[in-house]
Order: C-alpha cells, then structure tokens, then sequence
C-alpha cells in the first residue's frame, strides 16, 4: 500500500473550506470505528498538503478520489506537518 496526497490551492478554497474538509475527513475517520494506523498529516507551504498513510487511503479513499490525490513517497519531514488524524 502506498502513502498518497491530496494538493488543495490556496486559490481553489477558502480557510473556512479548508476547515470544513479537514471536519469531514475526521467525522469519515470515526464512521469507519477509528481505524488503527489511519492517519493524515497537513503541510501547508503553497496549499494545503494531506497526507494520506496506507490505512487513510483504504478508509478515507473517497476524499483522495474527489479532491485527485496522488500517490508518494512516505513522508519525511514529520516536523513540519500537523497530525489531523
């Protein structure tokens, strides 16, 4: 299973859309039980970067489908994003 990420421009949502997205991926998180290893991370330098490990892929797919994630590499730079789930 592969890490993937979803890129959202500054240009494309407002904070408040932004804020909304992130309530929608946390509420999706708690209707599948909270699955173990389920876990998105946010940079935003340029947009707004979720990361997506393997088990948020499976379980939150949809969103990455909606918003066009694509896959990467697994994340290096811990220090600079935010746990959102």
């Amino acid at each position: 299973m592969d890490w993937y990420c979803v890129h959202i421009e500054h240009q494309r949502v407002a904070k408040a859309e932004n804020i909304t997205f992130r309530n929608m991926l946390i509420e999706e998180y708690q209707k599948h039980g909270s699955p173990r290893d389920c876990h998105v991370y946010l940079k935003s330098a340029g947009g707004y970067f979720y990361y997506f490990s393997p088990a948020a892929s499976e379980a939150l797919g949809v969103f990455m489908r909606f918003w066009e994630g694509y896959g990467v590499p697994e994340p290096s730079q811990w220090h600079e994003m935010e746990k959102v789930i």
